[in-house]
């Protein structure tokens, strides 16, 4: 456990690179994001705040489901709908019971609203968070719920365009050609299109 001093002297010391050691600290920009860039160290951010925010999660949880359910019953509206359709939903009641929700789901956490949520966007400290800290958690006593040998990782996030293919198996005359349900069911091979 080192307090303060020269990063090389520690991995000198202790004969490891970067990689190898594991730096907790509580300061996104003077512990996380130094310690990373300068050694490639391996990072853990303490977040007291994030019990908080658990007790929130958990207590509230049917406002986050509204708010998912919401954002589905949109995406629903709109997909037979494509550039050239004239057909325009009115979505300005579920625009409105968005605000609400987003609203009573802000509120729960006190005046300064969540450190990590805004609705359903990511504040810009959680994108941080996401983006430079390998691990977090409200304390470092954390750990002792885990074996010294456990091996960390991130799950797997897909990208919003990973999200609309479906992984099936394709004949190889069609590798390349794969669509999103919601579009294959309006496209088939022998139409031409535009």
């Amino acid at each position: 456990l080192a307090v303060t001093g020269s990063s090389d002297v520690v991995c000198d010391l202790l004969g490891v690179k970067g990689k190898d050691i594991l730096y907790m600290g509580d300061h996104i920009f003077g512990d996380i994001l130094k310690s990373k860039k300068r050694q490639g160290w391996r990072t853990f951010l303490v977040v007291p705040e994030l019990a908080r925010e658990l007790q929130v999660w958990t207590e509230k949880s049917e406002l986050f489901e509204e708010l998912r359910s919401l954002d589905l019953f949109l995406a629903e509206l709109y997909q037979h709908l494509d550039s050239g359709s004239s057909e325009r939903p009115d979505i300005s009641s579920i625009k409105r019971r968005i605000q609400k929700v987003t609203h009573e789901m802000d509120m729960c956490y006190g005046k300064m609203g969540s450190l990590f949520r805004c609705g359903s966007r990511q504040t810009l400290f959680a994108n941080q968070l996401m983006r430079y800290a390998d691990l977090y958690a409200a304390s470092f006593i954390n750990f002792l719920y885990y074996p010294f040998s456990y091996l960390f990782r991130a799950p797997p996030v897909l990208m919003a365009h990973e999200s609309t293919v479906e992984h099936t198996r394709l004949d190889s005359g069609e590798v390349g050609t794969a669509l999103p349900p919601w579009l294959a069911q309006r496209s088939h091979p022998d139409q031409q299109v535009g």
